[in-house]
C-alpha cells in the first residue's frame, strides 16, 4: 500500500513537471510576442509623429499666398512637408519615402477637396502626409525579435496619415485689433504688392482711400476712447459679420499718439468701401499693417504698408485671406 502511494505521487510530480515546462514555453512565447507587438506599435507611433510634423510644417508653408490671383503656395507646402518628414526616424531609419498631397479641407463636411475648386469661407488649405514602412519604403517592414520563431519574420505598417490645415481668422480675440478700419477695395489692390506699397492714412491724404478710425462695436467718437483702443485693442472678441463703427474727424492728437506703434505690425479690420461717415458697417476680414510713421498736427497721417505673413490669436477660421492667418492645426 505504501509503495502504491509513493508511485502515484511520483507519477503526479512527473506530470506537473511536464505541465510546468509546457506553461513556461507558452509564457515565454507570450512575452516574446508582447515584445514584438510593443516594438511594432512604437515604430507606428514614430511614423505618426513624423506624419504629423510633416503635415503641420507643410500647412504652414502654404502661407503667404502667391500669384495673381493669389493662391496657397501648394508647391512650397508639399516640399516642406516632405523635407520635414525626412528629418524623422522610425525603427532607427530616416524616413525618405512619403506621399504628400495638397487639398482644401471643408470645415463643415470634413471632406478633402481638389485644389482646383473655388474655395468658400469654410474651405481651408490643407496638406496630407501618408507614410508606410513596407517593402521598398522607409527601410522595409519592421523586423521582429522573437515572432520569427513562429514563422513571422516581419510586419508592414501601411498608410499612417495626418492632415493639417491653415486658415484665415473668422474672429479674433480681445486685444488683437488696432482701431483703424481699411476698405476692401484698397486691401485687394495693395495687400499682395511686392515690394509692399507704402501709403498714408489721414485727413490730408484722402483718409477714406486707405483707412479711417473705428471704435469697434460701440459708437464713441472721442479722443479718450480711441486712445484706449490704441493701447489695448478691441475690448471684446471681433468676428466677421460684426457691425463696427467708423469714426471720421477724430482729433489730430490721435495721429501723434499713434507714434507709439511705429515699427510694429498691427491688425486692422476690413470693411466695405462706403464708410466715410459716422456709421456702422460690416466687418469683412482682417489684414496686418506695419506702421512706418505717424505725424500729428495740420499735416496728420499714419503711414505704413500691408503685411503678408502674420499669425493671429483665436482659432476660429472663416474669413478671406489677406495676410493674417491662424497657425496650422491637425484635423485628422
Amino acid at each position: 500500500m505504501h509503495r502504491r502511494v509513493k508511485k502515484v505521487l511520483a507519477d503526479s510530480r512527473g506530470t506537473v513537471a511536464v505541465l510546468v515546462a509546457v506553461l513556461m514555453v507558452a509564457l515565454g512565447g507570450f512575452i516574446a510576442l508582447a515584445v514584438d507587438i510593443g516594438h511594432l506599435l512604437a515604430v507606428k507611433s514614430e511614423l505618426q509623429k513624423a506624419a504629423d510634423a510633416g503635415a503641420l510644417a507643410g500647412a504652414r508653408a502654404l502661407i503667404p499666398y502667391v500669384g495673381n490671383p493669389t493662391l496657397p503656395n501648394w508647391t512650397s507646402g508639399a516640399t516642406v512637408a516632405a523635407q520635414t518628414v525626412g528629418l524623422n526616424q522610425a525603427g532607427g531609419v530616416f524616413l525618405s519615402d512619403s506621399q504628400v498631397q495638397a487639398f482644401y479641407y471643408n470645415l463643415a463636411s470634413k471632406a478633402l477637396q481638389a485644389t482646383a475648386i473655388t474655395p468658400g469661407n469654410r474651405d481651408c488649405p490643407a496638406i496630407q502626409v501618408t507614410l508606410s514602412k513596407t517593402d521598398g519604403a522607409n527601410g522595409g517592414p519592421v523586423t521582429h525579435f522573437f515572432a520569427n520563431i513562429l514563422g513571422i519574420a516581419t510586419s508592414s505598417i501601411n498608410n499612417v496619415q495626418a492632415v493639417a490645415i491653415i486658415s484665415s481668422p473668422g474672429q479674433v480675440d480681445a486685444g488683437s485689433c488696432f482701431p483703424l478700419a481699411t476698405p476692401l477695395t484698397w486691401v485687394q489692390q495693395h495687400w499682395n504688392d511686392d515690394p509692399p506699397t507704402s501709403f498714408r492714412v489721414g485727413s490730408s491724404y484722402h483718409s477714406t482711400d486707405g483707412g479711417q478710425w473705428t471704435s469697434f462695436l460701440i459708437d464713441a467718437n472721442n479722443v479718450p476712447t480711441i486712445r484706449d483702443l490704441m493701447d489695448n485693442g478691441n475690448p471684446t472678441m471681433l468676428k466677421v459679420g460684426d457691425q463696427i463703427w467708423i469714426e471720421p474727424g477724430t482729433k489730430d492728437s490721435l495721429y501723434s499718439y499713434a507714434r507709439e506703434k511705429i515699427g510694429q505690425t498691427v491688425l486692422l479690420p476690413i470693411v466695405a468701401d462706403n464708410f466715410g461717415t459716422n456709421a456702422a458697417t460690416p466687418l469683412l476680414a482682417f489684414v496686418p499693417f506695419y506702421v512706418e510713421d505717424a505725424v500729428g498736427g495740420s499735416d496728420k497721417y499714419i503711414q505704413g504698408h500691408f503685411v503678408k505673413n502674420y499669425p493671429t490669436t483665436g482659432d476660429t477660421p472663416g474669413g478671406a485671406y489677406y495676410g493674417a492667418f491662424i497657425p496650422p492645426k491637425l484635423v485628422r
